[in-house]
């Protein structure tokens, strides 16, 4: 089992661990800082050191309870093996804050119109999120932004905590899926921006609205009679 790091600490960007399964050029570690991809989140990318050697990790994904680091070549590593995992931190901090930022604009929608989110993808640049609504207009959206910088320009500390399923379905504002979520999952991971929103959520988030900046909407699509498509962009 890989003990995922990412989950308590979004700032570990470097980190020592030992090479425990090897299939192919896919590598599993006792431990791990790097983010698989999941929840609309891209995975991490970077590299892993090893006896003076470089390994390029070009992409990471779940496996049951382990994390499979993809590397571009294997070759030279061995089971056992003590390794440090460095991160390409520029590419995981804008997608922190990308990801903070869509927990706030997605706050602000669910709160003017009750739009239950569908899905989302985050980007390094842009991002973009689905919610089930019938109609938003453009007077709409600049209200949803404008709300939602204002948040931001709070410097609202964000906090992680963990709840036992029971207890966290007796919040129901942690949820804003559409989607049932899956019935295995029995501790969520909570993630609170100061008072303002708090939901169930498994990825990566920056310590404070500060180092977000400013949400920018630069797109809205219709994706279906009742699913609309914003995208946004940090300025």
């Amino acid at each position: 089992m890989t003990e995922k790091i990412y989950l308590t600490d979004s700032y570990v960007k470097e980190f020592d661990a030992t090479v425990t399964e090897i299939t192919g050029n896919f590598v599993v570690l006792n431990k791990t800082a790097f983010y698989p991809s999941g929840g609309g989140q891209p995975s991490d990318t970077g590299k892993i050191l090893c006896n003076g050697k470089e390994f390029e990790v070009i992409s990471v994904k779940n496996s049951g309870e382990n994390v499979l680091h993809e590397l571009i070549n294997a070759e030279g590593l061995s089971v056992g093996d003590k390794v440090k995992g460095i991160l390409n931190w520029e590419r995981r901090h804008a997608l922190m804050k990308m990801h903070s930022a869509a927990h706030i604009l997605s706050k602000i929608i669910f709160s003017e119109t009750g739009a239950l989110f569908t899905g989302n993808q985050l980007g390094e640049k842009e991002s973009r999120m689905d919610f089930s609504v019938k109609e938003f207009d453009r007077e709409l959206l600049n209200s949803f932004e404008e709300k939602a910088n204002n948040a931001i320009t709070q410097n609202l500390n964000v906090i992680v905590s963990f709840l036992e399923r029971d207890e966290a379905f007796e919040i129901p504002e942690l949820f804003r899926l559409k989607n049932v979520l899956p019935k295995e999952i029995p501790v969520f991971r909570i993630v609170s921006i100061g008072n303002f929103d708090v939901q169930a959520d498994g990825g990566t988030h920056v310590k404070n609205t500060s180092e977000i900046g400013r949400i920018k909407i630069t797109n809205l699509k219709n994706k279906g009679a009742e699913n609309k498509r914003i995208y946004f962009e940090l300025i």
